[in-house]
């Protein structure tokens, strides 16, 4: 049986592992947006793009909508699952890295670790 410090820590490890995989679908989301509209308008600029994505589905940490209410959108809109959203993030991030390694600079290790 846990101890009830034992029981918050494991809750707080839950909810840490909760906020990273929410972020994960969200950015995965923004990205097939991003995509679908940069193919849809010549004169597209991403950071116009960013805040309008924002203003929509508010910032990752603000979780104005649920993980089960972006699933449903990424599922209608994308035919994408939870895997397949996952497996997007991780695609993207190894873009970065190569990316990084072929500019000679490096990734944050802090953004490094929540992956």
């Amino acid at each position: 049986m846990f101890s009830f410090y034992g029981s918050r820590r494991l809750r707080s490890e839950v909810c840490k592992i909760s906020e990273r995989l929410y972020s994960k679908v969200y950015y995965s989301i923004r990205s097939l947006c991003g995509l679908l509209a940069k193919r849809s308008f010549q004169d597209f600029n991403w950071d116009a793009f960013k805040e309008r994505f924002a203003s929509d589905f508010g910032k990752a940490e603000e979780q104005r909508y649920s993980l089960e209410q972006l699933l449903e959108f990424a599922n209608r809109k994308f035919s994408k699952t939870l895997e397949d959203l996952v497996v997007l993030n991780q695609l993207s991030w190894q873009r970065r890295r190569e990316y990084a390694e072929r500019v000679n600079a490096s990734v944050s290790p802090q953004v490094e670790a929540e992956n």
